[in-house]
């Protein structure tokens, strides 16, 4: 189990240094090449819509195509990646290529998110324990110490040195795939009826309202997080500081999602995502009204105990309280509605609002979302709070 505990550690470590690639220095990256921020957030912005769509058309590839498992789903997925990075950094124009590669290039790293996420939920009914929350506040880490690193190098070189970062994390994580051990469910089993979104949710009512107050925070966090490097530098930092920023922001979820398993056998799941949206005000507020960088790296260590406590949860949620026919759609809905249509609200209005009416109106418009989101999960879990009374995974062998 040991064994099988630090291999999905080390999925999760490199596919969030892949993603950092991507998505972590998008802006810097794009701004490079000389797109401007409404340009950026038209980027980020259409591949978070596409990847609503995509997302779940490639979770549906599981059971429509006999004999395609998430292993080699997900290996064919990284290497078409691989083949658009390496063609970004080649060419230099004309932008509106590389705009269209960035945004497929974005679609297709959120909508692998729901495939790890799965991946461990397979081995957990199989009766082989894996703490999710580790593996993941494992893979928050790696995106922070990514982060500082990264930064040093674009300092040090230019930001085309994302992409040999990503192909270095791209490989390893293929190889370390290949070694994952099998597990005895049929992955059919878990997606047969996956494609029918809308089943689930008419059928689970209260998940639904739980990932559209999601969206409104995640919205408002991606708009932060997109444009980070833009505050930063309205603060007087640089691309070093931006790193340091992003570094407290991710490497505060390890903590938080690494005892997240112990905290859903005290707690109900609903109460920790309850907290989770509370949280998310703290942070998304400090950030914006932060007089001074160190304010606001303050803000950006409230990551773990917002999106590090409600990710590490919403996965267990699914997993203990939707059917087994729907948990893979569940996983696949969790992506659309925040990676998805969250960060193209995000993205979109908060590239639109800079460049039209000046950084100060992203943040104005940064709060009103989060507090809209709060306010939805609140009236959506107050009657549900309170201490944990079953065992959160019942198929799960060695707890």
């Amino acid at each position: 189990m040991k064994s099988l505990q630090m291999k999905y550690n080390g999925l999760q470590i490199l596919f969030w240094l892949s993603y950092l690639a991507i998505y972590g220095y998008v802006a810097i990256f794009l701004q490079y090449r000389g797109l401007s921020n409404t340009d950026i957030g038209i980027v980020t912005g259409g591949g978070a819509i596409l990847s609503i769509f995509l997302s779940p058309f490639i979770s549906s590839l599981l059971s429509r195509i006999k004999g395609l498992s998430i292993n080699k789903l997900i290996f064919t997925l990284y290497l078409i990646m691989i083949v658009i990075f390496t063609v970004l950094t080649i060419i230099t124009s004309p932008i509106f290529l590389i705009m269209i590669l960035y945004v497929f290039l974005l679609s297709l790293i959120a909508a692998m998110v729901p495939l790890f996420s799965t991946i461990c939920m397979n081995y957990l009914k199989d009766g082989q324990y894996i703490n999710f929350g580790l593996a993941r506040g494992l893979g928050s880490i790696s995106y922070a110490a990514g982060a500082i690193i990264v930064g040093q190098l674009i300092d040090f070189f230019n930001p085309t040195v994302i992409a040999f970062v990503y192909a270095i994390a791209s490989i390893a994580l293929l190889i370390l795939l290949y070694t994952m051990p099998p597990y005895q469910i049929q992955e059919e089993t878990t997606t047969k009826n996956q494609e029918n979104i809308f089943s689930v949710i008419k059928k689970y009512r209260i998940f639904f309202f739980i990932l559209v107050a999601f969206t409104f925070m995640y919205a408002a966090s991606t708009a932060l997080s997109t444009y980070l490097i833009n505050i930063v530098k309205n603060l007087g930092g640089n691309t070093s500081l931006y790193g340091i920023a992003v570094f407290c922001m991710a490497a505060s979820e390890m903590p938080i999602m690494s005892i997240t398993y112990r905290l859903l056998k005290k707690y109900r799941s609903e109460t920790l995502l309850l907290a989770s949206a509370f949280f998310y005000v703290l942070r998304n507020l400090t950030i914006c009204l932060a007089p001074h960088l160190i304010v606001l790296l303050i803000g950006m260590m409230f990551q773990g105990l917002s999106f590090g406590l409600f990710t590490a949860t919403i996965t267990y949620y699914v997993n203990d309280h939707l059917d087994e026919s729907d948990q893979m759609m569940g996983q696949t809905m969790i992506a659309m509605m925040s990676t998805g249509l969250g960060s193209s609200i995000g993205n979109i209005f908060g590239g639109i609002l800079q460049d039209s009416l000046g950084l100060n109106s992203m943040l104005i418009f940064v709060c009103g979302l989060t507090l809209i989101g709060c306010f939805i999960m609140f009236m959506t879990l107050k009657n549900k709070v309170g201490l944990g009374h079953r065992p959160l995974i019942k198929s799960t062998k060695n707890s």
